[in-house]
């Protein structure tokens, strides 16, 4: 008998009716009778009779009640299992983020999602974009979150929100509410530059070059952006950065909206063709909601 068969003989053992088992499985009497039909014959057994329009239960019937009502418990403690797996996710999380985004965002995430879901067990490393992108694809990672990142085959992406690209610099400069800095002015003394390797980096490339005021040679060239963040809380110049690196914990800096205004995307990222992790859905939930909720 196959698992079927078991399933629909134990419901109609359990409600003495076809009518009643198919209302119990949710299918309709005609497949009950169907299902009931094929098991017998599968089985080479008569599992009932006719008597006064009612099914009675042959002595081999009852037999093998007792044997399908321990695979039953055991199938209704998987179903149970499943649903509070849903509900409740449970075992390990892999979370890549770009650094800055470690020191940040992912913190912020990870103490939210573990009031939430404490059974799962997380598993966190820093890595740059394209290193994000093949440890995703080489499932080293359950989900990735990122800046702007290009398209990928093989990789699905969701925006979680946008955050600005502001200037950061020295602690003592004055920081006016009202009065965004022009990007002529960001580039006119000393700055610092992220490069143009990564999503972020280019797009400020890019921005600038649009401005005219791309060719400005920078004083220090940092390619990791709390680095750069940390140089400019030393005194060493500007730079211009995501707002979410800019107020990262770390030295105190000064944060200057820019002029014109630039905002870039934080995606999370994963395989494409679905998230693998149940846990995996819920945690890029958690990071949704905190960009609504910022």
């Amino acid at each position: 008998m196959r698992l079927r068969h078991i399933e629909v003989f134990h419901a109609i053992m359990r409600t003495g009716s076809l009518s009643k088992a198919a209302e119990l499985l949710c299918v309709s009497q005609p497949a009950v009778s169907k299902v009931l039909a094929h098991a017998e014959r599968s089985a080479g057994l008569k599992l009932f009779a006719r008597a006064h329009g009612r099914l009675q239960p042959t002595r081999e019937a009852e037999l093998l009640f007792a044997e399908t009502q321990k695979l039953q418990t055991s199938l209704d403690s998987i179903r149970d299992l499943a649903r509070n797996l849903a509900l409740q996710p449970q075992g390990l999380l892999r979370i890549g983020c770009l650094p800055s985004l470690g020191l940040s965002l992912i913190p912020q995430a990870v103490q939210a999602f573990r009031a939430s879901y404490p059974e799962v067990s997380l598993q966190i490393q820093t890595r740059h974009t394209n290193e994000l992108f093949n440890a995703l694809l080489t499932r080293e990672l359950d989900v990735g979150v990122a800046i702007n990142p290009p398209a990928r085959p093989g990789i699905a992406s969701l925006e979680l929100g946008r955050t600005a690209v502001v200037c950061v610099a020295p602690p003592d400069e004055p920081t006016p509410a009202d009065a965004p800095l022009a990007l002529q002015d960001v580039v006119a003394s000393d700055w610092i530059s992220i490069g143009n390797v990564d999503p972020l980096g280019e797009t400020i490339g890019h921005l600038l070059e649009t401005q005219g005021v791309e060719g400005r040679l920078a004083v220090v060239e940092a390619q990791t952006w709390y680095v750069a963040r940390s140089l400019a809380a030393r005194g060493v110049g500007r730079v211009l950065l995501d707002e979410i690196t800019a107020k990262s914990a770390g030295e105190p800096v000064a944060i200057r909206r820019v002029e014109p205004a630039l905002s870039v995307g934080v995606f999370a990222l994963w395989r494409d063709g679905g998230m693998d992790s149940q846990a995996g859905n819920a945690f890029v939930d958690v990071l949704r909601a905190g960009f609504a909720q910022a």
